[in-house]
């Protein structure tokens, strides 16, 4: 587990930018070892966590054995051993045991489609000295981050946005209206933009290309398998994704420092603890925050699980002054704008646990894969047949539905599923993002993940489940990697293996998620119940009281910070209609804080950048 960073040119001569100066900024990614490479073309830049194979045979950036070939990796392939003896049929030798050699080594002599044969999470720098291109790629899950900018003279790429911030082709950039709309929305911007224009985020099983005579080309190597037919279904899916998981554990166990493990009071994670527990021959550590005692406050519940497991947890909980005791960390963590505020309690359990291990365990992936969001999903399901009518029809069926005492569904607020889909995941209501932001430019055409428009029950199951995978899991990982590696710490995720990607997408959705409980994950819960009698059956989250946080503590950073702006990433802000929304939240008749925070966090940033 690493950062990474380089640059090619389309004209020979030395590098503008400051290496040493992007590579301090990546210093707590990779704390244990440094290294740069450069030619008349390329210059490459590589930060070190030190996992396996700790001798200096691991040091990037790593040179094939002619001097053709030069990479930089961020991250684990955790087949390594099984393509590393497919490498020694084929005649190479090794001169490590490290993966990123294995890595090196199979896109010498697989080339691109080496990519599909990797089981892990990566990104990656991949040059030819002699053909002076480079190759960049990203993990089928997007675990791994990698940025990039274009620029007339050349490409830059980073596994930090704040990377090429301090990249001198960047200074003139100005904010992308599209990426201010989505981030405005959705409180982060998804790949493949950037905040600011020219700049972008490599695409969770993409690669792109480009040479030194400014020819690129992009694609992709990997699609979530979102529309298969769904053969596995009750007890046959139950065994299926039980043993899947177990492999991928075990896989993602191969490491050369102790591993540790995340344990929240939710599902995913439990059954991570567990499947751990069960296959390794010494004890293990979970590491658990409480976030204030309230409502999504899932520690007592993961104190239970620990202690009917019989492993060993520490357990740390926020209080108020974590709040603005912890601003300059969650700011200088994400690098560029982002509005998860349950990045404060993952910053803190990764600190937690990087007091004694150097890689965790985590159950990332099992809501995305299995429907756990299991309210919002019911709420799509039970509305999901009336997109056959128009929206007028629509409107009638819901009064009638009142007058008759059924349930009402919000499908007749939205043109189609897909819209109402987006909406669920606007932070700000869309009625409030209008008032505040006047001039915002319209969502971007070509972000057409939420355009669907169809009313068939398992088709719809099935597109739910593949939009949460490729939007929201996307916001999730970001948060972790940022939280993790800014305590440099690396963090897995076995649900997110491959081997677990493929079986639960042939699970059929009725299978997962059970409409009239509103309980969501039933494999995973199904698994659970083979190692414990208790398990949870509400989705609780794992967020500190942000909106109570913004009323107290955080009010006059929110009031010096954010009431003052008159833009934000570029776009006008209507002052009078933003104080509004705020006394609204400090009144306690809503709550906001959701939606506030990210632009707290917008506004934040552009603090800490100058935008």
């Amino acid at each position: 587990m690493c950062g990474i960073a380089g640059e090619l040119r389309f004209n020979l001569g030395p590098s503008q930018a400051n290496w040493e100066v992007i590579s301090e900024i990546m210093s707590r990614r990779g704390p244990d070892d440094s290294g740069t490479w450069r030619d008349e073309y390329c210059d490459l830049v590589f930060r070190r966590l030190s996992i396996l194979d700790l001798s200096k045979a691991g040091h990037q950036p790593m040179v094939s054995e002619d001097g053709r070939y030069i990479l930089v990796f961020n991250g684990e392939v955790y087949n390594f051993t099984e393509l590393r003896r497919h490498l020694e049929q084929r005649g190479v030798r090794f001169r490590s045991h490290s993966d990123s050699e294995v890595v090196l080594y199979a896109l010498v002599e697989w080339g691109r489609s080496a990519l599909d044969r990797f089981n892990g999470m990566f990104a990656l720098g991949f040059y030819d000295a002699r053909e002076c291109t480079l190759f960049l790629a990203r993990d089928h899950a997007g675990i791994k981050p990698l940025y990039y900018l274009q620029h007339s003279a050349g490409l830059v790429f980073a596994s930090q946005y704040d990377q090429l911030l301090a990249h001198p082709w960047s200074e003139s950039l100005s904010f992308s209206p599209a990426a201010a709309t989505l981030y405005l929305h959705l409180a982060f911007v998804p790949a493949p933009y950037g905040i600011l224009e020219n700049t972008y985020m490599l695409e969770p099983g993409s690669w792109l290309e480009v040479s030194s005579d400014g020819k690129i080309s992009q694609g992709s190597y990997y699609e979530f398998p979102g529309n298969q037919a769904t053969v596995l279904k009750g007890q046959e899916a139950f065994d299926a994704v039980d043993a899947a998981i177990t492999a991928a554990v075990k896989r993602q166990l191969v490491s050369d420092v102790p591993i540790g493990a995340f344990l929240s009071g939710g599902v995913d994670s439990p059954l991570i603890c567990a499947k751990m527990h069960e296959v390794t021959e010494s004890g293990m550590s979970a590491f658990t925050i409480g976030t204030g005692g309230g409502i999504a406050d899932e520690s007592q519940d993961a104190i239970r699980y620990a202690r009917e497991l019989g492993i060993e947890q520490i357990v740390k909980h926020m209080v108020t002054d974590d709040a603005v005791n912890m601003l300059e960390d969650v700011v200088s963590a994400c690098g560029e704008p982002f509005g998860d505020f349950s990045i404060f309690p993952t910053i803190l359990v990764s600190k937690l646990a990087r007091e004694n291990y150097t890689v965790m365990l985590s159950g990332d992936g099992g809501d995305e894969l299995f429907w756990g969001y299991s309210q919002r999903f019911g709420q799509l399901m039970d509305g999901v047949g009336d997109f056959r009518f128009s929206r007028p029809w629509r409107l009638g069926l819901n009064k009638f539905r009142r007058l008759v005492r059924l349930p009402q569904t919000g499908s007749h607020l939205h043109c189609s599923l897909g819209d109402w889909q987006r909406e669920i995941h606007t932070h700000l209501p869309s009625a409030w993002l209008r008032k505040v932001f006047p001039h915002m430019s319209a969502w971007p055409v070509d972000y057409d993940i939420y355009d669907y428009s169809g009313c068939d029950p398992d088709e719809a199951g099935q597109w739910v489940r593949k939009n949460e995978f490729v939007s929201h899991l996307t916001y999730v990982l970001l948060k972790v990697d940022r939280a993790s590696m800014y305590n440099s710490m690396e963090v897995r995720v076995p649900l997110l293996d491959r081997g677990v990607i493929d079986i639960a997408a042939r699970v059929d959705w009725k299978t997962c998620f059970d409409p009239l409980k509103r309980i969501g994950k039933i494999p995973l819960r199904n698994s659970l119940a083979r190692y414990l009698p208790f398990q949870t059956s509400a989705k609780k989250g794992f967020e500190p009281p942000m909106g109570k946080w913004l009323r107290t503590s955080l009010r006059p950073v929110i009031e010096e910070i954010l009431l003052t702006r008159e833009t934000l990433a570029g776009v006008g802000v209507d002052r009078k209609a933003l104080h509004a929304l705020y006394r609204e939240h400090l009144s306690g008749s809503q709550n906001y804080g959701w939606g506030l925070w990210p632009l707290l966090s917008l506004a934040l940033w552009e603090e800490r950048y100058g935008r």
